[in-house]
């Protein structure tokens, strides 16, 4: 057990215990956000959480990450399949699913033939870049519920702020009141105690509100009725269209894996055992294989719940599995609460957590120390912004190692 979870010397299960119930009360309302942002019902975030701690955490070489859904891969997931496939279909379920496995065995590979040092080396200003433009486009995906105007999901990035614009005067009032008051609620009670669990307890102060007050015969939104008990075993169907998603899962890919070793890498020397680059990839690509064959939303490291795994005081991955046994019990006995839960705080709860996105002291960095790095960042940013993710992030790459080559090729020769 000490090799499997990689016990230090002194083990405290209290510890383990009392992260992993925090960090589950903390994924349930964000495991159900992102399932919106990724095109899924609600209740596919939560089987994306519980599962893949499960199956990561006996296979993990990193004693902190926490994975489970992410906002940006959420988003990647619906610029992928949504060109294709309509959302919260069982159509666009079974292509989650596809998807999930493609991504998975991306992974697993990887790992299996070593990559793993080298996927720590993508530039981070590609990265950041990349980060930037996918939380803005997050941003803009949640105006349709936070103001409870209908924009239509095919529209461009800039046609759905053009949209949003011509059509304000059409907002909900008491949507928008809603969202507003939660999105401030947040930002003001996790500024004064950053140890609150701000999220969990706006969900259920409004959801009881909601109940009350009959929100929906408001005009406000709410979650809706969701399924009860594990999720049903589903055999993705593997044909020639299925491989149109293999771009997206390339790009999922490389975000996933370079954000999972990034976090886990600067968490390496508060455990006993070294992080190992090729094991951690292995782990994640297995997780994802297992979990899409519920449909389930793809799964990766997440920074906010990796850090505040640490800075709780957990240990090992038992509190991982711990966070699963929360989440399992939501899915068993509190579904029918999920029930009330209104769409405008779910969106605040999105846009909170996507505002951490944000770096801008690596574009201050950058803008006084390297204005290279700034302009990788800035067309990474743009090109993902005109083309969507998957153009995105591998143009960004590919436009710095050329400049970097035809800079040292010619400048650095020219000075010799």
């Amino acid at each position: 057990m000490r090799q499997v979870f990689n016990l230090p010397t002194e083990f405290s299960i209290s510890r383990d215990l009392i992260a992993g119930v925090t960090i589950g009360i903390i994924t349930i309302p964000q495991a159900m956000a992102f399932a919106l942002l990724a095109g899924l019902p609600p209740i596919y975030g939560l089987y994306g959480s519980f599962i893949p701690l499960i199956i990561y955490g006996f296979f993990a070489s990193s004693n902190y990450l926490n994975i489970g859904p992410v906002s940006v891969i959420s988003i990647f997931i619906f610029q992928t399949l949504s060109l294709y496939v309509t959302p919260f279909t069982s159509e666009y379920i079974q292509a989650v699913g596809i998807l999930g496995i493609w991504v998975g065995l991306i992974q697993l590979l990887m790992g299996v033939f070593r990559l793993g040092k080298y996927v720590s080396l993508i530039p981070k200003s590609v990265i950041t870049g990349f980060i930037q433009a996918a939380a803005v486009v997050i941003i803009v995906s949640q105006l349709s519920l936070a103001f409870g105007l209908k924009i239509p999901s095919e529209l461009s990035f800039s046609s759905k702020i053009i949209y949003f614009i011509n059509e304000f005067s059409e907002v909900h009032i008491a949507t928008t009141i809603l969202f507003i008051f939660s999105l401030i609620l947040l930002f003001v009670v996790t500024s004064v105690k950053a140890q609150f669990p701000t999220s969990i307890s706006l969900l259920i102060v409004t959801g009881l509100l909601a109940y009350f007050f009959e929100f929906e015969d408001k005009g406000i939104r709410l979650i809706g009725e969701i399924p009860q008990g594990l999720p049903v075993f589903i055999l993705p169907t593997f044909d020639l269209e299925s491989l149109k998603f293999l771009p997206g899962a390339f790009g999922i890919a490389f975000v996933a894996s370079v954000g999972s070793i990034i976090m886990a890498k600067s968490l390496e020397d508060k455990q006993p055992f070294p992080f190992l680059p090729n094991r951690e990839l292995i782990a994640l690509g297995v997780a994802k294989i297992f979990n899409a064959f519920f449909g389930s939303l793809i799964p990766a490291g997440s920074f906010n719940r990796s850090i505040l795994t640490y800075k709780i005081g957990a240990q090992t991955q038992i509190a991982g599995l711990i966070s699963a046994l929360m989440i399992l019990f939501t899915l068993f006995f509190l579904t029918p609460i999920i029930y009330f839960l209104p769409e405008p705080v779910i969106a605040s709860i999105i846009i909170f957590s996507v505002y951490f996105l944000f770096d801008f002291n690596a574009i201050k960095t950058y803008w006084n120390t390297d204005k290279m790095e700034l302009f990788y960042l800035v067309s990474t940013m743009l090109i993902t912004f005109i083309f969507g993710f998957v153009i995105g992030i591998f143009s960004g790459i590919a436009i710095k190692i050329c400049i970097d080559f035809i800079l040292s090729k010619f400048y650095f020769s020219d000075k010799a």
